[in-house]
């Protein structure tokens, strides 16, 4: 069957926007939740920094940067976004828990991850998202990890 361009374009665009619909009614489950991995986080973070360890269980080892530093180390890692703090890669919920007025938590698991369940091949893993000033980091893992202030 042959169609005009005109027509072509239309179900160009419906099919565009009907994805566009599917994809936000699919993250609107994601759920944000407040991750305490150590006691007494009461302040946020001013940065990041990170290193990959692929012989080392796949670990990711953190420092998250402010008053404190806190050490975190994710093992079995499957996936990893950085970016400025400016979310751009998969948005998080829009209701994100908070630290206290006009600051979010620092540390947040994503329930109901459309992201995650992209893995769906890796079983018992969790999306991490943390937050600071200056570094939005996300990251697929195992729920196990080590955390400490230093």
């Amino acid at each position: 069957m042959i169609r005009d361009p005109q027509t072509q374009q239309l179900s160009y665009i419906a099919a565009t926007a009907a994805a566009a619909v599917q994809y936000l009614l699919c993250i609107m489950n994601e759920r944000a939740v407040k991750w305490q991995p150590v006691a007494d986080i009461d302040q946020g973070f001013g940065s990041i920094s990170f290193a990959y360890e692929p012989c080392k269980g796949r670990s990711l080892s953190l420092l998250m940067h402010g008053d404190r530093t806190l050490s975190l180390r994710f093992t079995q890692l499957i996936a990893l976004r950085y970016e400025d703090e400016c979310p751009g890669f998969d948005p998080l919920p829009t209701q994100l828990p908070m630290l206290k007025p006009r600051v979010t938590f620092p540390l947040i698991r994503i329930e109901e991850s459309e992201w995650a369940k992209r893995w769906a091949m890796h079983k018992n893993l969790v999306h991490f998202a943390l937050i600071s000033s200056d570094d939005l980091i996300q990251l697929i893992a195992k729920p196990e990890i080590e955390a400490r202030w230093i």
